[in-house]
């Protein structure tokens, strides 16, 4: 009966020399009858599957255990195979009954169909993501629209009555009754004046005056503008620079603008004392499906952190979790910075456990 299965069907010990291989498995491996009664099972694997973890453990098979094993015929030819391991005793020694099929055509089958939709999933999420990018970019041109009208509608108000404000401060000493008033009126107009120039930025964001920029020189550069406030919060700076950066053709500026930002988002999530380190190096990524170059500014505090929920709408026009302490503008127009200049601008946040913001900037070819 079972030389007249179709199927191959061995019989082995649990130390894998085969005691019994019927006509089917002759032909699938190649091997005559006489010549299987003598292989060990590894003797019928690939040499680099000879080691599996199986083979040393067949005597602990307690149940039917199927693996997928690369076999090899008798003429050299490599396969994959499932091969089945089924317990049993014989005249009351453990034995295993191999069952063996050739699964190379259905694991290839597989791989394909695996491979499609690995590819399906990248198309869906670069299409998701230049969807974001459609609906960022046109929340962003009403936005403009929306900033440059208000802006333009009470700077000079603003400007008027801070003026007076101020001069009404000059006039009167700090144990006049409405002296905490009048100066809560300058602190509050003051900060709506801020409001308005961050609309202005946000709205006009000048175009950018491109040159070739020490991109080292520039981060120190920016460091030393906000010493006092790293003093101020007692904030500690740690440095981890590669040598021999790329020079890169930017707007320092703006990209100045870019840096400052970030590292006073960092410095106000660490108002008792922190550190904030700066790292800077070159990495290969792909951006618009090419790999290119990119000099990589990383900019990590150790504050409090963004909450998850709230991580994917930090770029977001007016969106901010500093409550009435921030516009919500000064990413957003970071962004816009960045992909002005053919880069991209990440952050990372774990709440509790501090934030990395990190700045790729196009290394120009040939350098």
């Amino acid at each position: 009966m079972v030389e007249g299965v179709t199927l191959p069907l061995m019989v082995a010990d649990e130390d894998g020399q085969i005691i019994f291989a019927n006509k089917s498995s002759q032909e699938f491996t190649g091997y005559s009858g006489t010549e299987l009664l003598g292989l060990n099972l590894r003797d019928l694997c690939a040499p680099y599957e000879s080691g599996r973890y199986i083979f040393s453990t067949l005597s602990e098979i307690k149940k039917t255990t199927e693996v997928d094993i690369d076999l090899r015929r008798k003429d050299g030819h490599i396969f994959m195979a499932s091969v089945s391991f089924a317990p049993f005793d014989h005249d009351g020694s453990p034995c295993l009954l191999l069952t063996l099929r050739d699964v190379t055509t259905k694991r290839l089958q597989e791989g394909k169909t695996r491979e499609d939709e690995e590819r399906y999933r990248r198309l869906l999420d670069e299409r998701n993501m230049l969807q974001d990018q459609l609906n960022r970019s046109s929340k962003l041109a009403f936005m403009g629209e929306v900033a440059a009208g208000i802006a333009h509608e009470i700077n000079n108000p603003l400007g008027i009555i801070l003026g007076f404000v101020q001069d009404m401060l000059d006039e009167v000493s700090e144990d006049y009754p409405l002296f905490e008033s009048i100066k809560i009126i300058e602190q509050e107009t003051t900060r709506c004046v801020e409001v308005v120039k961050d609309l202005l930025d946000f709205a006009r964001l000048k175009p950018a005056q491109r040159t070739q920029v020490d991109i080292l020189q520039l981060l120190e550069d920016s460091v030393l503008l906000l010493i006092p406030q790293f003093k101020k919060n007692k904030v500690k700076i740690r440095r981890a620079y590669e040598n021999g950066l790329p020079y890169t053709v930017i707007d320092p500026d703006l990209i100045q603008q870019v840096f400052l930002n970030v590292m006073i988002n960092g410095i106000q999530a660490m108002p008792n004392a922190g550190e904030l380190q700066l790292s800077l190096g070159v990495v290969r990524c792909q951006q618009s499906q090419q790999d290119q170059n990119y000099v990589r500014v990383t900019i990590s505090d150790t504050g409090h952190g963004i909450p998850q929920k709230d991580l994917k709408r930090v770029f977001d026009p007016f969106f901010t979790t500093k409550g009435g302490k921030g516009t919500g503008l000064g990413l957003s127009v970071c962004q816009q910075i960045m992909d002005d200049h053919g880069g991209k601008i990440e952050i990372e946040s774990c709440e509790g456990a501090g934030t990395t913001c990190s700045i790729y900037l196009p290394v120009q070819q040939g350098t």
